[in-house]
């Protein structure tokens, strides 16, 4: 995808959406930081210091499967990257 400036951004969704400037800009703000809460919750769930069963009444059995997928896929390459050939 093409990377626009922010403004144009703006403008763009303003005219399709038909919605006022205030509104996008406020949904923008709590999907953005619905996206940084998420990544958050999960850094700090892979780090140890959120508990499993917090982390899976707060996204679910199918998104924690879905990370502890890739974590432990992660782990298997760097133990296989590590290993002596």
């Amino acid at each position: 995808m093409i990377e626009h400036p922010m403004t144009h951004q703006l403008e763009f969704v303003v005219a399709e959406s038909k919605q006022d400037e205030a509104s996008v800009l406020a949904q923008a703000v709590r999907r953005g930081l619905e996206l940084l809460y998420k990544e958050a919750f999960i850094e700090a769930y892979l780090m140890g210091r959120v508990s499993r069963e917090k982390i899976l009444n707060e996204l679910g059995a199918e998104e924690l499967a879905d990370i502890e997928f890739q974590r432990d896929a992660f782990r298997r390459d760097v133990a296989w990257g590590l290993a002596d050939g």
